[in-house]
């Protein structure tokens, strides 16, 4: 059986007959060599591998840490939620979709009514857009005494929704024994909410 050490043969007789100095150097050598190519081919890349395994260690344990403060948190966050959902059943109700605007309108008339005030003019005008809401201006003109104004104006205040009332020019339509009637024009302006954030 050969094991081809007879090649080896050769190359070993020509290194013992070497000086002892360049033995030496080569015997440092091969070890010096061998140590290289290691760090090179094998080392090297192992290192890299495992600082990217590192840091993707730590990341996720970065992100269990924040699940397990979310899971330790639960009933607070779900506290939180129930709340901003009451907060946001509140802000409906403050902005009607516009299904409910015609019932706002009407009741806002129905309000006058009730106040003992005469409407002449009540016209919606158009939207303005303002992202997730409308602004819906309505021109208003009506009569009435001073003291049924202030009535109606109160009772608009009073509203769920949201309604602002401005521009308002009074003047006296009418004085007598009765009492004074005043003619008041102006805007109300009330509010939509725009499904899907507006146009």
């Amino acid at each position: 059986m050969d094991l081809g050490l007879g090649k080896l043969q050769a190359p070993l007789e020509r290194l013992a007959k070497l000086p002892s100095k360049y033995r030496l150097a080569i015997l440092i050598a091969i070890p010096v060599l061998l140590a290289g190519a290691y760090y090179q081919f094998l080392y090297r890349d192992a290192q890299k591998e495992l600082t990217q395994l590192a840091a993707r260690q730590q990341g996720l344990q970065r992100k269990l840490n924040e699940v397990r403060s979310v899971a330790a948190n639960l009933e607070a966050f779900e506290r939180e939620i129930e709340n901003l959902e009451a907060q946001l059943k509140v802000a409906l109700r403050q902005l009607p979709d516009s299904k409910e605007l015609p019932g706002l309108l009407t009741d806002i008339t129905t309000l006058g009514k009730k106040s003992g005030l005469e409407f002449k003019a009540f016209r919606p005008r158009s939207e303005v857009n303002r992202g997730f809401y409308a602004e819906v201006p309505i021109q208003i003109e009506f009569t009435g005494g001073y003291h049924e104004v202030a009535t109606f104006f109160d009772h608009v205040a009073k509203l769920n929704r949201i309604v602002n009332v401005g521009d308002l020019r009074m003047s006296v339509a009418k004085e007598g024994l009765e009492g004074t009637v005043l003619t008041v024009s102006g805007q109300a302006v009330t509010f939509r909410f725009l499904e899907g954030g507006g146009a």
